[in-house]
C-alpha cells in the first residue's frame, strides 16, 4: 500500500510514518518544514518520499496511486495560539482539509483519509461520559476548528462518498512531543532545575494516552481496513485511555512529574485559559470507549507513569533541541 501522510514532520505524523516504514508501506510525506529540518523523520528520511509543500496546496498528481491519506497537518497548536490568533486558526486548521476533500472527490479512485481529530472538539460538553456518538461541543477556537473538520470529512463523506474514518485522540504525549504540551513543558522545566512553574487550568483533567499506545491503535486500525474496511468508514473512533484510563487534574499530573524527575520546582497554581472552564467549573469528564475497542481491538499497554517515565528518559536524551526555561 502507499500511504500519504500529510504534516509528516510533525509529533503524531513522524510517528506514523515511522512505523508504517517498519512495516513495509510505500510512504510520502507533505510538510512545510525543510527537508533538511525534519528532525523527528531523521531516522527513516532515506526511507520516504518528502515533498516540500504546504497541505493548502495539494494536488490531484500529489495524490496519484494513493490508497490511504492520514491527515496529520494542522495550522495552529492549540492554547494558547489559537485563543490569541483565531483567523490564522481558523484559516490554517480547515482550509486545507478542504483542498484535501475537493482534489480527492475528483479522483475515480479515491483514497481512504483518515483524520486525527481531538478530545478537544468535545470540552465543552462539562462532565459527561465522552462516547463515540457524542457530538462535538468545543470551548474553543481551536477545539471549534477540531470540531469542523470532523463535520467537514463525514459531510464529504456522505454527500461525495470519499471514504474517511475521524479518530479522536485525547490528550497525547511522548518522544519527540512539542514543548508547549504540558507534560513536556514540566519536564523540560523539572530537568533544567527550574525554581518555579506557573502552571494554568490546574484543575482542569485531561485524560493522557502515551505515543506508543497512540501508534498501537493506528496498526490495529490499519490490520482492521484490510478485512472490514466497510465496517469502519464513515465512523468516529476514540484513540483515548491509558492502562487504567486515569483522568488526572493538571495539578496532579504536575505532581506526577515532580516526583518522578525529583524536581524540588514549586507549582504555581495559576488562572483559567479560555475554553478550560465549562459553566464556571474546570473541563471534566468521563470515558465510554467500548465501541472503539469492539471494532478495532486495541487498549491502551501503558499507564500513565509507565509513559511518562519513557518520556523523561527520551527528553533527558534530548534536552537540547528544546528552547531551555529561565530560573
Amino acid at each position: 500500500m502507499k500511504v500519504l501522510i500529510m504534516g509528516g514532520a510533525g509529533v503524531l505524523g513522524s510517528n506514523i510514518a515511522e512505523f508504517l516504514v517498519e512495516s513495509g508501506y510505500s510512504v510520502e510525506v507533505i510538510d512545510i518544514v525543510r527537508p533538511e529540518e525534519a528532525w523527528r523523520l531523521r531516522d527513516v528520511i532515506d526511507s520516504v518520499s518528502y515533498i516540500w509543500k504546504s497541505a493548502i496546496d495539494i494536488s490531484r498528481d500529489d495524490l496519484k496511486d494513493t490508497d490511504i491519506i492520514f491527515d496529520c497537518a494542522i495550522g495552529s497548536a492549540d492554547r494558547p495560539f489559537g485563543n490569541y490568533s483565531p483567523e490564522h486558526t481558523v484559516e490554517g486548521n480547515i482550509l486545507p482539509p478542504l483542498h484535501l476533500l475537493e482534489a480527492v472527490r475528483r479522483l475515480d479512485n479515491k483514497p481512504l483519509i483518515i483524520y486525527p481529530s481531538s478530545f478537544n472538539a468535545l470540552y465543552g460538553h462539562g462532565q459527561t461520559v465522552y462516547s463515540e456518538s457524542l457530538l462535538p461541543n468545543p470551548t474553543s477556537v481551536y477545539g471549534w476548528t477540531k470540531a469542523a473538520a470532523e463535520l467537514l470529512y463525514i459531510t464529504y463523506y456522505r454527500s461525495h462518498k470519499v471514504p474517511v474514518i475521524v479518530t479522536r485522540t485525547s490528550s497525547a504525549f511522548g518522544p519527540k512531543g512539542r514543548s508547549d504540551e504540558l507534560p513536556h513543558k514540566l519536564i523540560i522545566y523539572a530537568l533544567n532545575g527550574s525554581k518555579s512553574f506557573y502552571l494554568r487550568s490546574p484543575r482542569a483533567k485531561r485524560l493522557w494516552t502515551y505515543t506508543k499506545d497512540v501508534l498501537g491503535f493506528y496498526k490495529k486500525l490499519l490490520d482492521h481496513i484490510e478485512t472490514s474496511r466497510d465496517e469502519l468508514v464513515g465512523r468516529v473512533l476514540h484513540v483515548a485511555g491509558n492502562k487504567t484510563n486515569r483522568i488526572v487534574e493538571n495539578i496532579t499530573l504536575a505532581n506526577i512529574i515532580k516526583d518522578l524527575t525529583n524536581s524540588e520546582m514549586e507549582i504555581i497554581e495559576g488562572d483559567y485559559e479560555p475554553g478550560e472552564l465549562v459553566y464556571g467549573k474546570p473541563v471534566s469528564f468521563n470515558i465510554d470507549t467500548s465501541l472503539t475497542r469492539k471494532l478495532v481491538g486495541w487498549k491502551p499497554r501503558y499507564s500513565l507513569k509507565g509513559g511518562l517515565k519513557e518520556t523523561i528518559a527520551w527528553f533527558e536524551d534530548n534536552l537540547w533541541r528544546y528552547a531551555i526555561p529561565k530560573g
